[in-house]
């Protein structure tokens, strides 16, 4: 399986049957990079199913290799030491399996002196979120809401002073991976991405997290819902401009990455709109009007006990107060400085984000009707 450092640099990407990493693998695909386009492409998949599919998809423009899951840390660890940039789009809270890569990429490392490895790490802007509706995390940051930018402030020392106080998996999480990646001499970038929206471009789920969860547990109440006074505000992005980012991250990986910031310095966001979470449940409630899903359009607002477990089957699979609050109530408003020098230029806009709520509204509907609910 060893790879001499003269063939073309090669690309892992792991969560390429979800809804960032398909739109990304399919980004990358379509680049008109020359680099990326010579650059092979591995994807860590579960089954053997969704292997056959991508291969039949993109034949010898991708490459499947099965693993278990993101417990299967042995072979994660072998596959990433192959590999010159890898791209992890899976769950941003499981610790061992981006610790696994940075292992991985260490090795590549050791084993082929003058290699310069970097790894993309994906997290998310809930890390640096306020506690408006508990009022559990108290700073001038937080309680104001206050608004960060990549280039400018220290967003690692925030989350680290953060999370001595206030422990939260996906902050840990990141911070583990920046540590590790120091410490092993391994070039990490993270991408903090805020709500991701829009119609993923991938071979598999297509839809995204945030917005369906209000709309599946609305259907559920029988009118839209927000969580407290939805004051929160939050940035977003169309699902299609984030993998815009990647790319544009990827290409740097492959060229030395010289422009990009890395390690503490290296945590970047990807906001390109901004938006209240009373906001997201009037469009919701919107929607799902039009669409004939609920009779009428009031908003309920709920307490956080009954959000944590209202929310519970449709956000994260658990009725866990911190994990709502920060996902899907809190205040986090970010600039994304650095993606913007890097020449990242999202395109799409106000129209875009409210057709989202319309096109997450039949995705769900008919989701729910296939299952018979």
């Amino acid at each position: 399986m060893a790879v001499s450092t003269s063939s073309p640099p090669r690309i892992l990407l792991t969560g390429a049957t979800g809804f960032i990493g398909g739109s990304v693998l399919t980004q990358l695909l379509e680049s008109t990079s020359p680099n990326l386009r010579a650059a092979p492409i591995t994807c860590l998949v579960r089954g053997a199913d969704r292997a056959a599919k991508l291969t039949a998809s993109f034949g010898n423009r991708v490459s499947p290799v099965l693993y278990n899951d993101l417990d299967d840390l042995e072979t994660t660890t072998a596959v990433a030491a192959q590999h010159d940039v890898v791209i992890s789009t899976t769950l941003g809270y499981h610790t061992a399996s981006a610790l696994a890569i940075i292992g991985g990429l260490a090795q590549r490392k050791s084993a082929h002196p003058g290699s310069e490895p970097w790894f993309i790490h994906t997290s998310g802007t809930s890390n640096i979120g306020s506690r408006p509706v508990s009022g559990a995390w108290l700073d001038n940051q937080s309680t104001k809401g206050g608004e960060f930018d990549d280039a400018t402030d220290d967003i690692y020392g925030y989350e680290l002073a953060r999370n001595a106080v206030e422990p939260y998996i996906q902050r840990t999480t990141e911070l583990s991976v920046v540590d590790a990646g120091l410490a092993q001499d391994d070039s990490v970038v993270v991408i903090m991405a805020p709500t991701v929206y829009g119609v993923g471009s991938g071979l598999f789920n297509r839809r995204s997290v945030q917005i369906p969860a209000f709309i599946a547990t609305s259907l559920d109440r029988g009118h839209a819902v927000v969580i407290g006074d939805g004051a929160g505000e939050w940035d977003h992005v169309h699902v299609q401009d984030l993998a815009a980012l990647y790319e544009i991250l990827a290409l740097q990986g492959l060229e030395k990455g010289e422009r990009l910031p890395w390690g503490k310095k290296g945590i970047i966001f990807a906001g390109a709109g901004r938006h209240s979470w009373g906001e997201v449940a009037r469009g919701v409630a919107r929607a799902c009007y039009e669409a004939g899903a609920l009779p009428d359009t009031p908003v309920e607002n709920l307490s956080l006990p009954d959000a944590a477990r209202l929310f519970a089957e449709a956000y994260l699979g658990e009725a866990d107060e911190l994990l709502v609050e920060l996902g899907l109530a809190c205040s986090a408003r970010t600039t994304p400085t650095v993606a913007l020098r890097l020449g990242w230029k999202p395109v799409r806009g106000k129209k875009d984000w409210e057709r989202g709520f319309r096109d997450d509204v039949d995705a769900v509907v008919k989701e729910r009707r296939e299952k018979g609910r």
